[in-house]
């Protein structure tokens, strides 16, 4: 593993995941860290969305670190996508994320995840292997069947769908998760509400659920945006306090 600084509270992290060498930026507050947020991007985006560039800002602010990175055959990462890209091999990424935290950082620390889309899928299915304090979902699909790709989809995109690297559901690794916020757009074109409610329902105590208001897949609306950035630090810091 490599850890190069960017600023002084900002470093750029390599590690490896079963062979394939995969970039992060860890992000410190301006103090001994709290805990750590590690996050997951979507299926077709990268560690520089602009929801985890906010929520990176947000935590640290809190006093938490916050840890982002591309999975493989994605953004600065080693791999191909339209190969490499399946469920287990992403929760493999996240696995080899927290062991790369716990080295930069020099000492196991508290884990919050954040997931958007099949990144909160990834969340979800690693959920028992890294006993998170606390994990927030944004547009989770709980089975690839419930996923919309639109018609103006990369091809990539529609290639993995038809074969089937895809194919999941996660229904049973949601029944032990607890200290979730579940969060998903009323008017989301490519993934199913159901998905929210269905995670929820299935999720123990304490859990909570955001629902915008017509909010589309991408929560492009600025006010759903601030919603959804702030309730989400707020769930982080609250389950923090509440397991502390």
């Amino acid at each position: 593993m490599n850890t190069e600084p960017v600023n002084a509270y900002e470093h750029s992290v390599s590690f490896v995941a079963e062979g394939l060498k995969l970039s992060g930026v860890l992000h410190l507050p301006n103090h001994a860290p709290l805990a750590v947020v590690i996050g997951c991007h979507g299926l077709m985006a990268d560690k520089n969305s602009p929801k985890q560039i906010e929520l990176s800002r947000r935590c640290t602010a809190i006093g938490m670190a916050y840890f982002r990175f591309d999975h493989r055959g994605c953004g600065e990462s080693e791999g191909v996508f339209e190969i490499d890209t399946t469920l287990e091999n992403r929760k493999s990424d996240l696995m080899a994320a927290v062991q790369a935290v716990d080295n930069a950082l020099g000492k196991k620390m508290p884990i919050g995840l954040f997931g958007s889309s099949l990144g909160g899928t990834v969340c979800l299915t690693a959920a028992r292997s890294v006993s998170p304090f606390a994990i927030v979902t944004l547009a989770a699909p709980v089975q690839n069947r419930s996923i919309h790709i639109p018609e103006d989809s990369p091809e990539s995109l529609k290639n993995e769908i038809l074969k089937n690297r895809l194919t999941f559901n996660i229904t049973t690794h949601i029944a032990s998760i607890h200290h979730i916020l579940t969060i998903h757009g009323s008017s989301d074109e490519t993934v199913a509400i159901e998905n929210a409610h269905r995670i929820y329902d299935l999720a123990q105590d304490p859990k909570k659920q955001l629902i915008l208001e017509n909010g589309d897949h991408r929560i492009s609306d600025r006010s759903h945006q601030k919603r959804f950035i702030e309730t989400t630090v707020q769930w982080f810091a609250e389950c923090y306090k509440d397991q502390a």
